[in-house]
């Protein structure tokens, strides 16, 4: 029973440092889309949020370099204990890493 929940926590666990990591990436993609609108001479503030979302995230998608930046913020904030003491004490679980080693679940707890 114990390894099921610790493969739900997991799981979950991973999820919310995807989730982050995208996140932030996404923040910096959209603040960089606005400064080249700006430099065309556009004003982001008057076009709509989902038009300025979908350029972000075609930003994104070339852009490797903002993501593995993110992920070491998480990895971070992690460390610091941002999403707790159980993610704090889990060792090299990243989002970018589906393979999970990790200190026995028993132990940490």
């Amino acid at each position: 029973m114990t390894e099921v929940t610790n493969s739900v926590y997991l799981a979950k666990l991973r999820a919310r440092l995807h989730h982050a990591t995208i996140t932030i990436a996404l923040q910096a993609a959209m603040e960089i889309t606005k400064h080249q609108l700006r430099a065309q001479g556009l004003k982001p503030m008057h076009m709509p949020h989902r038009e300025l979302r979908v350029r972000a995230e075609a930003y994104l998608k070339d852009r490797e370099e903002l993501i593995a930046e993110a992920s070491v913020v998480v990895e971070r904030w992690r460390l610091e204990g941002f999403f707790r003491k159980r993610a704090r004490d889990a060792v090299h679980i990243t989002p970018n890493n589906p393979t999970v080693s990790i200190k026995s679940v028993k132990e940490v707890q």
